[in-house]
């Protein structure tokens, strides 16, 4: 039987979230549309919720 580590799973999840984010926000910040802006937030969400960070963590970052 194979062994899953589960937090390389959560680390891999996490890496891909923040690679569309950053592939969001670069289109955002070129295009400068509400629509691309949106996608940028909900990605960089996503993000946040793959990483399993708090509240208090995510709010530091946007600092």
């Amino acid at each position: 039987m194979a062994v899953v580590d589960l937090q390389q799973v959560r680390d891999a999840r996490a890496e891909e979230a923040w690679a569309e984010y950053v592939r969001a926000k670069t289109r955002a910040d070129a295009t400068r549309t509400l629509r691309d802006m949106a996608v940028a937030v909900r990605a960089f969400d996503a993000f946040c919720r793959a990483a399993g960070l708090t509240d208090a963590e995510r709010e530091g970052m946007l600092r």
